[in-house]
């Protein structure tokens, strides 16, 4: 019996019935009391999400009041507020050209590009790629 059917039996009294006419009294009686505990599982399961979410939505009101007062917006948060500061690029200080042309260029910090580590490879140094200003 697939979950549809399952369910369709359950929701349906004449259904019902004929599918739980060879069980007894005491196996109805049973079936009542799983399905009752189930029933109580879930009705708690329900007031704990409702409670949540009613916890939650507090919080953002406390939240919005706080931001009004201090006169913020989202937009302020999302962007970081006026405390936070782009980090500046720091300006290439090596340049190569690839054998197909191409432009490469390196500030010299952090992980060497490898095409500059093939060049290195060769026997270039970094001094030969410097820019020249």
């Amino acid at each position: 019996m697939s979950e549809n059917e399952f369910t369709s039996t359950l929701l349906r009294k004449n259904s019902l019935r004929k599918a739980v006419t060879d069980i007894s009294v005491a196996e109805l009686e049973k079936v009542l009391a799983d399905l009752q505990e189930i029933r109580d599982e879930k009705v708690a399961a329900e007031e704990e999400r409702a409670a949540a979410d009613a916890a939650r939505l507090e919080a953002v009101k406390k939240i919005q009041a706080q931001m009004a007062e201090l006169g913020l917006s989202a937009d302020d948060l999302s962007a970081g507020g006026a405390t936070a500061t782009k980090k500046a690029s720091v300006p290439a200080k090596y340049r190569l050209i690839d054998t197909d042309g191409k432009p490469h260029e390196w500030s010299g910090r952090g992980r060497t590009p490898r095409v500059f580590l093939e060049r290195f490879e060769k026997g270039a140094k970094k001094e030969d790629f410097l820019i020249q200003k």
